[in-house]
C-alpha cells in the first residue's frame, strides 16, 4: 500500500460549494488536472482556474435536463481501475480512460428537501442524487489509490497535506473513505424513510422543549404510529413509555392469552399491572382497577395499554381520570370507547395496536463516538432451580413468569412484588416495585415494600423477584424483616451460598433462573 498519493486528476462535483475554490487552487498547485461538471465548473472558472468540463472525459454531454452528467463507463473506470494491476492498466490504456486519483462530491440536498414543508414527491424526487453516490461508492472502493471528500469539513486536513508535500497520506484518504461509506448510508437512510415502506412523523420536539425529535417507523409496524386518533399529538416521552408498555404487554400476552391485562407505564417504568382470567365477569375494569390500586399516585398522567379493545365500563372509568394516553386493539378516532373517554378528557391521546408480538429488533443506543447495539432481551420461561431447605412451591409458574417480566420491564435495580389477587385464581398483579436505585436495598425498603403495604397485600404471599443476583445476603435479611417469604432471583454471585444459608434460616424458599435481566 503507498504511503501517499499523488493526485494526477480530481473530479468535483459539488452541490455545497463552500470551500472548494480553496480546494481547487490546492489541487491545481500539486499539478492536478481539474475536471468539473456544469456550476461547480463555473464558480471554479471564476476563480481563475483552469477547468477540463466532464464531457471531455466522460465523452457525452449532460443530458435529460441534469440528470445525467458523471456517469459513464470513462469516469467510472477512471477511478474503479485498480492501481499497479497489469491487466487493468492493460485496459486503462487500450480504452484511452483517463485516470481520476480524486472524487470530491457532497450529494444534492435530499434531507432539507424533505424537511420543507409542502413539497411535492415530484419535487422532492428531482433532488435524490444518483451519479454522486455512485462516485463516491467508487472512490472510496478503491482507497488509498483514490481520494474521495464528501464534506467541505474535509477540505482543510487535505489541503494542508498538499501544500506540504503535494500529496495525501493513505491515512488521510482511508479516513476519509470510511466517512463517505457513512455518508452514502445517511443519504440512501434519509430516502427510503421519507419514500420507502419506513414513515418519518415529525414530533414537537423531544424529550424536552428544546431538543428536536422524529419518529421513524415501518409501514407494518405492530404499533399504528402513523394514525392519529385524537388532536393532540404524540410526544417523544409518550412513545419512549409507550413503547416500554407494549413489550411487556407482548410478554402478558405470551404468558397467557386467555388474560384481560392492563399495563400502566410511568417515565418508562410499569407502575401498575394486573391480568384477570377473561373468564371473570368485567375482566377488563377489574384488571384495569387493580393495576391502578399498584400505584395510584404514578398511575396519574400515566400511559395505558390494555390487551383487548376497550370496552364501554373500562372507558366510562377512565373518563374520569387523568391520563396522557390510551393504547389498545381496535382503536379508532370514531371507536365509542374513545369517544367516551374524550369528552371529559379533551387532550387524550389514543393509538391502536395492531398486533402483539415479541421485540426482535436489535436495540441501538449512540453513545459518544460511536453506537452500541444489542440483541433483545426476551422470554419469561426460565426453569426455576430450588435452592432452599423449603422447596419452591407448585402451582406459582404463571405468578413466576409475571414477576420475571416485570423484573425485566423495571430498571436496575429492579425488584418486583407479584402476588396473586385474592379470590381470583389465575390472577396476578404487581404489588409494589423497585427500580433505578444505586442498590437493591433501596428498591426493596424505599419503594416496593411500601408500595406493596399501602394496596394491603399480604407479604407472606408475594413473591419477590429481581432482576439480578445478591451479591450479599442483605437483600434477604431485608426481605424477611419486611414479610417476605418467595424469592425469585438469577443466582451467580460468588456468595450465593450465603444468600441461601440466609434463606435457610429465615424460612424463605428461593429459586434461581440463571439468567439476568438488566436495564439500564
Amino acid at each position: 500500500m503507498p504511503s501517499s498519493l499523488k493526485i494526477r486528476r480530481a473530479l468535483l462535483s459539488v452541490s455545497d460549494k463552500t470551500g472548494v475554490v480553496e480546494l481547487g487552487k490546492a489541487l491545481a498547485a500539486s499539478g492536478a488536472e481539474i475536471v468539473a461538471t456544469g456550476k461547480t465548473a463555473r464558480v471554479l472558472i471564476d476563480a481563475g482556474l483552469t477547468v477540463t468540463p466532464i464531457e471531455k472525459v466522460s465523452g457525452t454531454p449532460e443530458a435529460f435536463q441534469g440528470r445525467m452528467k458523471t456517469l459513464s463507463f470513462a469516469v467510472c473506470g477512471g477511478i474503479l481501475y485498480r492501481r499497479g494491476d497489469s491487466s487493468d492498466e492493460q485496459d486503462l490504456k487500450r480504452l484511452s480512460i483517463p485516470e481520476i486519483d480524486c472524487v470530491v462530491v457532497n450529494f444534492y440536498p435530499f434531507e432539507a428537501a424533505a424537511a420543507r414543508e409542502g413539497i411535492s414527491r415530484k419535487e422532492l424526487i428531482e433532488e435524490i442524487d444518483i451519479g454522486g453516490p455512485t462516485l463516491v461508492r467508487a472512490a472510496a472502493k478503491n482507497s488509498p489509490d483514490t481520494l474521495v471528500l464528501t464534506d467541505p469539513a474535509q477540505y482543510g486536513e487535505v489541503i494542508q497535506s498538499l501544500e506540504g508535500s503535494r500529496t495525501v497520506s493513505a491515512a488521510i484518504t482511508e479516513k476519509c473513505a470510511a466517512r463517505a461509506w457513512e455518508r452514502v448510508f445517511e443519504y440512501d437512510s434519509a430516502i427510503a424513510a421519507r419514500l420507502g415502506e419506513r414513515k418519518v412523523r415529525a414530533l414537537r420536539y423531544g424529550e424536552n422543549p428544546h431538543q428536536k425529535g422524529r419518529l421513524e417507523f415501518s409501514s407494518d409496524s405492530p404499533i399504528d404510529w402513523e394514525t392519529s386518533l385524537t388532536p393532540t399529538e404524540l410526544s417523544y416521552n409518550n412513545i419512549l413509555d409507550l413503547s416500554s408498555a407494549y413489550a411487556l404487554m407482548a410478554d402478558l400476552k405470551a404468558i397467557d392469552s386467555s388474560c384481560s391485562s392492563v399495563v400502566i407505564v410511568k417515565h418508562n417504568n410499569p407502575c401498575g399491572v394486573a391480568m384477570i382470567p377473561k373468564n371473570q365477569s368485567g375482566a377488563q375494569k377489574t384488571a384495569l382497577l387493580r393495576a391502578w390500586e399498584g400505584d395510584p399516585v404514578s398511575a396519574f398522567g400515566g400511559v395505558l395499554i390494555f390487551s383487548d379493545p376497550i370496552e364501554a365500563d373500562t372507558a366510562e372509568w377512565l373518563s374520569e381520570k387523568f391520563v396522557e394516553l390510551v393504547a389498545a386493539p381496535g382503536l379508532a378516532a370514531k371507536t365509542p370507547a374513545l369517544q367516551t373517554m374524550l369528552v371529559k378528557r379533551k387532550n387524550l391521546k389514543a393509538v391502536a395496536i395492531r398486533r402483539y408480538e415479541a421485540i426482535t429488533t436489535v436495540a441501538v443506543v449512540s453513545v459518544p463516538g460511536g453506537k452500541l447495539y444489542q440483541t433483545p432481551d426476551t422470554g419469561t420461561g426460565e426453569t426455576l432451580k430450588s435452592v432452599t431447605k423449603i422447596h419452591w412451591p407448585e402451582g406459582r409458574e404463571k405468578l413466576s413468569r409475571f414477576g420475571i417480566a416485570l423484573g425485566r420491564a423495571l430498571k436496575s435495580n429492579a425488584i418486583a412484588l407479584v402476588r396473586e389477587i385474592p379470590g381470583i385464581t389465575g390472577s396476578a398483579q404487581l404489588a409494589g416495585a423497585g427500580h433505578g436505585q444505586p442498590n437493591r436495598i433501596d428498591s426493596l425498603k424505599i419503594l416496593a415494600v411500601p408500595r406493596a403495604k399501602a394496596m394491603g397485600a399480604d407479604l407472606a404471599q408475594c413473591l419477590m423477584v429481581s432482576d439480578a443476583f445478591f451479591p450479599f445476603r442483605d437483600t434477604v435479611d431485608s426481605a424477611f424483616e419486611a414479610g417476605i417469604r418467595f424469592i425469585i432471583q438469577p443466582g451467580g454471585s460468588l456468595k450465593d451460598a450465603d444468600s441461601i444459608a440466609a434463606c435457610d434460616e429465615h424460612g424463605i424458599a428461593m429459586a434461581f433462573t440463571g439468567t439476568r435481566h438488566f436495564k439500564h
